[in-house]
Order: structure tokens, then C-alpha cells, then sequence
């Protein structure tokens, strides 16, 4: 990351719907996708760009197969450059996009993914020609398959018509015409419909939702086609907007899961050189990704060394040692003359980091800050240590509770002060986690946008964090929000057809009566607070003498949401209805009320379920004709049962797609009407 906070201008890419009758920068490079940690995330975004027509396509749509031939040279009016080049800018715009979440973007690829001996389990792919779909009347730049809700649907596909650019955008005078007709706007335009078809894919309907704090509609990915023009689309980088981001930071998950920051304060009257944590993981590797290098650190990225194992709480950890030591410029907040790499006696610093090995998938325990040492030129710790806390990546316990833990492992008695949790619908950058010159924070993302916090969390003004051990930490623990009766930032149910700014039906939308909704308290939460060692000795820098007083560590930590899946659903045809959510896990059950529409949310009647926890359904109703039938959200629906309770006769299916109505019906099951039935489903919450 460069020492600088970005300031990348974020707009146009895409939207995929129909529509009725400007010289852009490189897109950044996302200092998430590094590495093995890449290619961990498991769903895999491909961009599939065909050499030659390819019939095997799936034909969901007009024109959707073949996928036709991406070819720079068959583009009307195309630009300048080379069919390579073109691909390779399309793919810097996806990425950008997706840069935050567990979403690997794959380089290009001129083969169908679909044809791989061994393709990903998840896999969203995105076919690019250079066909048209429409003239200058009328377009259609990109179709999904559907709005995959929930992304319930493992493999899923998408078209862009890339020609469809030159057709609406690059008529005489228009956006890719003459001076305009560059590499760079064509591959904000089509990475931006790739972008936009690929969210459908992954769960996004149309959205012209604004927050708080939000910029313009413009700016985002996901409006219907007619709210974007053409100057939108090829002129610059869109993003998704603050809803959009929550929605799928639920479906897929983001890639970074914690940051932490602190302002430290050196104790010692000698000089440090060098900061080193003790730092512990399960993982067999660390890697420092996303550190902060602006002006109030003495040092750039720090080095790892491992150094064998330690035990925390009976566990047996990878122990390592993270060294900031390679000298850089900065400035001092609180001393004159601040030396490159040098800290004196006294004055205050800033460093910050995230490991890239943190607990990407939700699988593993997190990081553990052990320890903090200044050490001089030669090497050797000074004798007076500033404090550190170790933190939790956020627990959504069984009774909807969001917390938060903070935990000391050295044998000093601490206070933590001033404790404040900021609600984020983004994830903040790490050069935000600082204050700046008059004591406030900024709230920016990773691509220099402001970010509105949805709300501010005042927390204990003194709680205590008693000495500790790796064996017996110290412990303090913070509730920041209750699921149960805060419910989440986002719950977009769809209740009707919806139709575009221009009044066309839409060409992706939601199933009717399904829930979109984000992690929860927030897709991130920053916690701010004074860690503060009474009495403690330190230097002095005006008077030049050891004095005993508070040493305070400004603490900055942004954790993720959790991924807390609505799991709901319809009652079709079925009165005097009777609905009963289990979650295997937790052995909690609830019964969950219905609607007059025969709609029930089992989050809403108080069952708690995250990612991965297995749920139990069962209904019983009444059937109102010879073909009742339920529909689930939120769950992966691995088996469902149903039962004829006068008959007492059953059957048994697994549904390909878990959204789709469960017909007992069409699954062989005899039913009249006026005869009770029951259904049942057991599925892993997604």
C-alpha cells in the first residue's frame, strides 16, 4: 500500500437491463488478492473471454449461447490496441470491485470454465463477446441467469455483449467516439456489466437505494440500466453502493476479517530502533498485508520470524516474532525532529497491520497479540514495554448478542477507557484507523471514499483488564448489538414485479417474497479505545526524568459482521399453518409466526443461525388445493421430507435449487384437499 491515503475517483461500470434511446485512469491493483490467500477464497469469478464461438454455453436467454468471440478487432469502432490488453483491463476493473471479498477474480480465459477437468466447486462465470444484443435504439449490454438469492446456487452464468458499447456509446459523438474511443473506456463499460452480472449472480437485484453519507446513484454498480448513461459507464470506476456491499458481504464474505492500529507511546529514555510483537496463529505462515505506512509510523512493512511455539489457553500456537524495523520518514505527533526509523525517549508513534493468514473463511481462531518490546540499535529490548491488547474477531452468541473480547496476556493490570464501536456498511481502509491532526477520525474506504458509520456504540467508560498469562489471560468482553432486537442494517424484502426507471420490466430480479439482508451489526465495526497502564514509569521528554504516570495506548481494531443468514420462507396454498425453526447446532428452537401471505421469518420469531450452522423447518398445514408447497431462503437444503398426516404416506427429495418452491406434489406425494400436510427441510444456513 502506498504511504499516501488513496484518492481513486469510483464510478461507472455496468448494469445489465435494457435501455431506451469521456479520459480515464489504470484501475488500481487490489492489495487483497495476494497469493495462496487468493486462491483460498472459494468462489471463483471467471472472466471468459471465447476464442472462437462456443455452443456449449448455456442457452438461458435470447442470444446468451453461443458465447461469441472476444475479439478487439470484431468491436465496432473499437479502440486502438490489442485483444490481450482490452482483456486485462476488463479484468483490473472486476477485481477492483470485488477487491474486498472472499471473490477471487481469474486472470482471463479464452476457455470455457464449465470444460476444466477439475472446475471449482463455485464458480460464477461471466461469457464476454463482441456480439451485440440491440442497436441504437436499444440495447442489452449483459444478462444473468437470475438473481441468485442468497447466492444458493453453486454454479452460475452470465452474458455481456460487449458490441452492445458500440452500439449504444459509440455513435457518431458519442462516448467512444473519436478522441473518447480509448482501450481504457471500453473496459470500464464492459468490466462494469461483467461486474454488475456477476453481482446478480452472487445475489444483487437492481438498486437505487442511497444512504446517509452515500455519493451519487451513478457511482454504483447496480442500478437498472436505465438509471446509468453512457458517459457513467465508460467514464470512470463504479463501486457498489453501501447496501449492495452489505448484501454481499453476507452471501460470499469479505477477505480482510480484522485490522489493528495503535498509537503507541515509547517509555524508555533511550532511543528505540525497532518495534517487535509476539504475535500467535494456527497457521504454519504470517504475512503482514495492508500495513499502514503513513506519516505517524517510523517504519514501513514489518518482518516475520518464526520462533517455535507457545501455548495459549491448553492450545498449542505457532509463535512469531513481526519486527518493524526498515527505516522510513515520519512525523511524531507529539516531538519535534522526529528521525527516520528512531523513536525517542517519550514520543509518540503509529504502526498498524493485518496478517493475511487471519481466519479468511471463518474456520479458524484469530490472531493473538502476545506482547509488545521497543528495541534499540543493537538489537536488545528495552526494559520498558508499551501495552498491547489482544482482540476476538466478534461472536454472535445464542441469544442474538454480538460480542466483542479484548484479552491481556502480560503480567500488568490494565484499564481500557473511552470505548467507542462505530457500525460501518464498509469496511474502512487502515490509514483511517488513525486520528488525525486535531484528534478525529477520518472514515474512508480502501479506495479513498468516505464511509458513513450507520450508527455510534458508547461502551463502558472504565472497564478493567486484569494481568494475565498466554495460559489465563486477562479478559474483558463488550456486547456492540443484539441480532434479536436490532435486526440487521439491511432487509430488503421483495414484494412486487419491479420495473426500471424507464418503466421496462426488469430483466434480473428477486423471487417475490425473498429476503436480502447483510451481516450484522454491520459488513465491519470499529472499536476505539484507551488502553491504559496506571501508574506506570516512563520518561519524560520536558523534564528529562522518569516520572510514574498513566501509559496509554490508543487502540484501534475494525472487525467483520457476522455472516447471520435470515433463514424465511412462504407457505404456498397451506392455512392454519404451523411453523417450527430448529437450529442442530445450538439445539434452540422456535416457532415462528406467519403472515397472511403464509410468509415467516424464523430470524424475526428469535432463532439465531450463522453460517454453517444446520436449521431444521417443519410446517403444517392444511392444504387449500392438491399442490401445497414451501419456499426457503437462507438455507442449503440438503434433504426434505413430506408427509401426508391423514394417508400417513411420505416422500423424500433434494432440491437442485434450495430457493425453489418444494412442490410434494411433482416429488409423487398423493394429497387432496382438506388433507394436512408436513413439511420438513434440514439445510446448512448459507
Amino acid at each position: 500500500m502506498s504511504a499516501t491515503r488513496p484518492r481513486l475517483i469510483r464510478t461507472a461500470l455496468a448494469a445489465a437491463c435494457f435501455l431506451t434511446a469521456a479520459a480515464a485512469q489504470a484501475a488500481p491493483t487490489c492489495y487483497h488478492n495476494y497469493g495462496a490467500i487468493n486462491a483460498s477464497k472459494p468462489n471463483k469469478l471467471f472472466l471468459y473471454f471465447p476464442s472462437t464461438d462456443d455452443p456449449t454455453f448455456p442457452n438461458y436467454a435470447g442470444l446468451t449461447s453461443p458465447a461469441r468471440t472476444f475479439d478487439i478487432a470484431l468491436l465496432p469502432n473499437g479502440p486502438a490496441g490489442s485483444t490481450t490488453a482490452l482483456r486485462n483491463r476488463i479484468y483490473d476493473v472486476v477485481a477492483t470491485d470485488y477487491c474486498e471479498f472472499n471473490v477471487q477474480v481469474m486472470t482471463p480465459t479464452t476457455s470455457n470454465p464449465d470444460a476444466l477437468v477439475s472446475p471449482p466447486a463455485r464458480r460464477n462465470m461471466v461469457a464476454i463477446g463482441s456480439d451485440t444484443n440491440g442497436n441504437s435504439g436499444g440495447v442489452l449490454f449483459g444478462q444473468a441467469e437470475a438473481v441468485d438469492t442468497g447466492d444458493n446456487d453453486v454454479i452460475d452464468h452470465s452474458r455481456v455483449w460487449a458490441g452492445s458499447y458500440a452500439a449504444f456509446c459509440g455513435t457518431p459523438g458519442g462516448t467512444l467516439d473519436g478522441a473518447n474511443n480509448t482501450l481504457d473506456r471500453w473496459a470500464y463499460g464492459i468490466g462494469g456489466t461483467a461486474a454488475h452480472e456477476a453481482g446478480h449472480n452472487y445475489g444483487l437485484a437492481h438498486s437505487t437505494t442511497l444512504h446517509t453519507g452515500e455519493d451519487a446513484l451513478t457511482n454504483h454498480i447496480m442500478p437498472a440500466g436505465s438509471n446509468i448513461s453512457c458517459s457513467d459507464r465508460v467514464g470512470h470506476l463504479r463501486h457498489f453502493s453501501d447496501q449492495d456491499f452489505g448484501i454481499l458481504a453476507n452471501n460470499v464474505g469479505l477477505t480482510v476479517q480484522s485490522l489493528a492500529n495503535w498509537d503507541f507511546i515509547n517509555p524508555n529514555a533511550a532511543t528505540a530502533t525497532a518495534l517487535q510483537m509476539e504475535v500467535l496463529s494456527l497457521s504454519t505462515t504470517l504475512t503482514p498485508v495492508s500495513t499502514y505506512l503513513g506519516t505517524l509510523s517510523p517504519w514501513n512493512v514489518p518482518v516475520v520470524a518464526a520462533a517455535g511455539t507457545k501455548f495459549f489457553k491448553g492450545v498449542s500456537y505457532h509463535r512469531y516474532l513481526v519486527t518493524w524495523n526498515v527505516a522510513k520518514g515520519w512525523t511524531s505527533p507529539n516531538l519535534p525532529g522526529s528521525a527516520a526509523g528512531q523513536v525517542h525517549g517519550g514520543e509518540k508513534f503509529h504502526v498498524g497491520t493485518h496478517f493475511a493468514e487471519e481466519n479468511i473463511l471463518n474456520t479458524t481462531n484469530q490472531v493473538v497479540i502476545a506482547d509488545a518490546v521497543l528495541l534499540n540499535s543493537g538489537g536488545t529490548a528495552l526494559p520498558l514495554h508499551p501495552r498491547v491488547p489482544s482482540y476476538s474477531t466478534g461472536t454472535l452468541t445464542s441469544n442474538g448478542s454480538f460480542i466483542f473480547h479484548f484479552e491481556n496476556l502480560v503480567l500488568a493490570n490494565l484499564v481500557l477507557k473511552n470505548m467507542t464501536a462505530f457500525v460501518l456498511p464498509r469496511p474502512l481502509h487502515i490509514d483511517s484507523l488513525s486520528f488525525n491532526k486535531a484528534g478525529q477520525l477520518e472514515f474512508f474506504d480502501v479506495q479513498g471514499q468516505p464511509v458513513q458509520p450507520w450508527r455510534q456504540v458508547q461502551l463502558s467508560s472504565a472497564t478493567e483488564l486484569p494481568a494475565g498469562t498466554a495460559d489465563k489471560p486477562g479478559h474483558a468482553e463488550f456486547t456492540l448489538g443484539n441480532l434479536l432486537r436490532e435486526g440487521h442494517n439491511i432487509r430488503v424484502k421483495t414484494n412486487a414485479d419491479s420495473r426500471d426507471a424507464a418503466n421496462v420490466a426488469e430483466v434480473n430480479r428477486p423471487n417475490i417474497g425473498t429476503l436480502l439482508t447483510d451481516p450484522f451489526p454491520g459488513a465491519a465495526v470499529l472499536i476505539t479505545a484507551q488502553l491504559v497502564e496506571p501508574g506506570a514509569t516512563q520518561w519524560d521528554p520536558e523534564q528529562k526524568i522518569y516520572v510514574s504516570k498513566d501509559l496509554i495506548t490508543n487502540v484501534f481494531v475494525q472487525i467483520n459482521g457476522q455472516r447471520a443468514k435470515p433463514v424465511d420462507g412462504n407457505l404456498v396454498s397451506l392455512t392454519r399453518g404451523k411453523v417450527t425453526c430448529a437450529n442442530l447446532n445450538t439445539r434452540l428452537s422456535v416457532s415462528a409466526a406467519i403472515d397472511a401471505n403464509g410468509y415467516f421469518d424464523c430470524e424475526k420469531s428469535g432463532l439465531v443461525a450463522v453460517h454453517g450452522d444446520r436449521v431444521q423447518i417443519t410446517q403444517i398445514g392444511l392444504a387449500t388445493s392438491s399442490l401445497p408447497a414451501v419456499q426457503i431462503s437462507g438455507l442449503a437444503i440438503g434433504k426434505a421430507v413430506c408427509t401426508n398426516l391423514n394417508t400417513r404416506k411420505s416422500v423424500s427429495f433434494t432440491p437442485k435449487v434450495s430457493s425453489e418452491r418444494l412442490d410434494c406434489a411433482k416429488a409423487g406425494l398423493g394429497m387432496e384437499t382438506n388433507q394436512t400436510v408436513e413439511f420438513s427441510q434440514v439445510g446448512t444456513v448459507r
